[in-house]
């Protein structure tokens, strides 16, 4: 860990030390500028300007001052502010103004009339003054300067309050939008699930030996939907592969009876999409073969490129059943429809149209931006693993095996 503290850190941290620092930061800027200013101001009778004995007079007068303003402006933000500004309280505000203002100039006058004059002498170090300038010179350096510290202290205060309250509005409407969208996700429950493990059942009674093999890829699928979807971006690698699984999949449930057809082209590698956005599509698509008489068919086809992957997938559909506003209403496009709007705002396109008996949908995504940082995915069980081993045993079980 750096040593080095950022000024993020330095203006924003709530930890004692980098309040300390920070405010004898602003502190000590205000001095500088303010001894400079001040030590001119009171030579501006002199027909030269000279700068005699700083080391002691300088330093320590200017101290005293900025004591005093220290004092009025910790008064102002840390009293007069939240309790009377803030809530808009003004006309009390006013009366304390005044007072205070009356309260700086009595003080301001006192200071350089009776104090200075004592450490001047010690230093041997006197210029020609009268009551007149006196006076000009406490209201300039009290009554007129504390107003522009507190103003400067003021901004930056309530600069940084709109600041946090901006980024705790974002933080808290980003979580609602990762809310809103975990409990989209859980809405996911494809009927290939219940549907799969049918078929699966059929075949391990049967003592089919693609049954093992069917149940491995029926893991990989679940373990992905359950445990690794979690983020809110997965590799693009990762969620094609897991496609081509539920084809699969869904290629031996229909007993090769389903003509499936997908071609990818472009590359995938270092890209990231929202999971579990192509699958309900495709699901959708099959369910849509599935009332055909005749060949059920579907075809897939993926277009990747640097900044965007569209997908065009065409089915063979029922006249009935070929209206593109109907499928619309299925609550697995109406769900994969919200996160589209919640994930990619503005970076995304879909169609979905029917003519002569065959559904087209077209899904366009911008893969470089999505709004919202990954969610800290759960630590997954050994799911996987134990579902392997599950097939294996059911594999040495099965009656050709026995």
């Amino acid at each position: 860990m750096s040593k080095f503290i950022t000024w993020h850190e330095l203006i924003f941290s709530d930890k004692k030390s980098d309040r300390i620092k920070r405010h004898l930061l602003f502190w000590l800027l205000w001095w500088i500028y303010f001894a400079g200013t001040y030590y001119y101001y009171v030579q501006v009778g002199l027909k030269e300007v000279t700068f005699g004995e700083l080391s002691g007079i300088l330093v320590l007068n200017t101290f005293l001052l900025l004591l005093i303003h220290i004092v009025t402006c910790y008064a102002f933000i840390d009293f007069l502010l939240p309790r009377y500004l803030l809530r808009k309280k003004y006309l009390l505000l006013s009366a304390y103004l005044v007072l205070m203002a009356f309260a700086l100039l009595i003080i301001g006058y006192l200071v350089h009339a009776r104090l200075f004059p004592l450490i001047d002498s010690a230093y041997n170090y006197t210029l020609p003054s009268n009551s007149k300038m006196t006076w000009w010179i406490s209201i300039n350096s009290v009554l007129l300067n504390t107003p522009k510290i507190i103003a400067a202290a003021t901004a930056i205060k309530l600069v940084k309050r709109w600041y946090i309250k901006q980024k705790e509005k974002e933080r808290i409407e980003k979580e609602k939008l990762i809310t809103e969208l975990q409990l989209l996700k859980a809405q996911i429950r494809p009927d290939f699930l219940f549907s799969s493990l049918d078929q699966i059942y059929s075949y391990t009674i049967k003592g089919s030996p693609v049954a093992p093999k069917l149940l491995i890829s029926f893991s990989d699928l679940l373990s992905y939907i359950l445990y690794e979807c979690d983020d809110l971006k997965v590799p693009l690698e990762k969620e094609l592969l897991m496609t081509k699984e539920f084809i699969e999949l869904e290629r031996l449930r229909f007993n090769d009876s389903l003509e499936i057809e997908v071609a990818v082209k472009g590359d995938a590698r270092d890209k990231e999409i929202a999971p579990l956005l192509l699958l309900p599509f495709i699901e959708h698509g099959i369910r849509q073969c599935t009332n055909l008489t005749e060949q059920l068919w579907i075809n897939i086809d993926i277009n990747i490129t640097d900044e965007s992957l569209t997908m065009k997938l065409t089915n063979g559909v029922n006249a009935v059943n070929a209206d593109p506003d109907e499928a619309k209403k299925t609550e697995e496009i109406r769900n994969v429809q919200k996160r589209l709007q919640l994930l990619y705002e503005n970076n995304h396109e879909l169609k979905m149209y029917a003519e002569n008996e065959i559904h087209v949908t077209i899904l366009k995504l911008n893969l470089r931006k999505t709004p919202l940082p990954s969610l800290v995915p759960r630590s997954a069980p050994n799911g996987k693993e134990s579902m392997t081993k599950y097939a294996n045993s059911q594999k040495n079980t099965m009656p050709g095996n026995r």
